[in-house]
């Protein structure tokens, strides 16, 4: 079962355990594994309540209703999907550079902003999140590391830059949304998130970002992860405009975390490989 709570399951040693939140408008994914014990990885995806008072009531209600979240993890690394963030030069290494320019993004907004680096050399990512929503998940866990859907991807995809043809676009798709980073060997060219409800809407934002950028229909990869059913559907469409459409290899490190490894959100299980 991987939809629900986890009931009254317990983790016996949690000192020797990662704990993986993925967070999102409207769900939590949550994965547990051993460092020490292969298949040891359990999963789950739960449902925010659409009729709790706000979106943070309803992620505290996941937190507290699941006891086993509280236990003394190893480490916690929570990504946050969201759409409030912007891409800007590495260059731009000081706070109040960065500052400057995450409000330009998002003028009077009350988001706090947090960077997270990309693994590559020319780009950083500048995430907004809710200032209620960070307060509660540093009082919550201890030793916890907060990062964009975005940043997460691309490093791990930089960390593979120097491996094949270096200019690749690499897709992670989702039921209703897609990520495409596209990576120069370690520059980023692209990181960006597109809403895509149905196979050719997909398809049409994937074209439209490459040709934008120039890449070639028979030489530059196209590296399809996430959803099989998306990938599935997708990928007949997308070999009629271009020669390398590939399934990205699943990382061979979490292999031996368990069978639930496989369907835990890509960009949410190649986060301890880039720690």
């Amino acid at each position: 079962m991987t939809n629900g709570s986890f009931d009254s399951q317990r983790i016996e040693k949690p000192e020797i355990c990662n704990l993986l939140l993925r967070i999102s408008r409207d769900e939590i994914h949550v994965a547990i594994y051993s460092i020490v014990e292969d298949n040891s990885l359990i999963y789950r995806r739960i449902v925010l309540d659409p009729n709790a008072s706000s979106r943070l009531q309803a992620i505290e209600s996941v937190i507290y209703d699941n006891p086993i979240l509280l236990s003394d993890f190893r480490q916690v690394t929570c990504v946050i999907e969201t759409e409030e963030l912007t891409v800007v030069p590495s260059e731009c290494s000081s706070e109040s550079d960065r500052q400057l320019l995450f409000n330009a993004a998002f003028p009077n907004s009350s988001l706090v902003m947090e960077a997270d680096e990309t693994g590559t050399r020319n780009a950083t990512i500048l995430m907004g999140l809710e200032p209620d929503l960070r307060g509660f998940l540093n009082r919550t866990f201890h030793r916890i590391r907060i990062m964009s859907h975005l940043g997460a991807l691309s490093r791990y995809f930089a960390s593979k830059g120097a491996q094949g043809n270096n200019l690749k676009m690499v897709v992670n798709a989702r039921q209703k949304s897609l990520d495409v980073i596209v990576l120069d060997g370690h520059r980023l060219l692209m990181a960006n998130t597109f809403r895509a409800d149905t196979p050719d809407n997909a398809a049409y934002y994937i074209l439209a970002c490459r040709q934008r950028l120039g890449l070639d229909p028979h030489s530059d990869e196209l590296l399809l992860a996430g959803d099989q059913t998306v990938r599935e559907a997708i990928t007949p469409i997308l070999r009629t405009y271009i020669s390398r459409v590939m399934p990205v290899i699943f990382p061979p490190q979490m292999f031996k975390s368990g069978r639930d490894a496989m369907i835990t959100p890509f960009d949410l299980i190649v986060t301890p490989i880039c720690e």
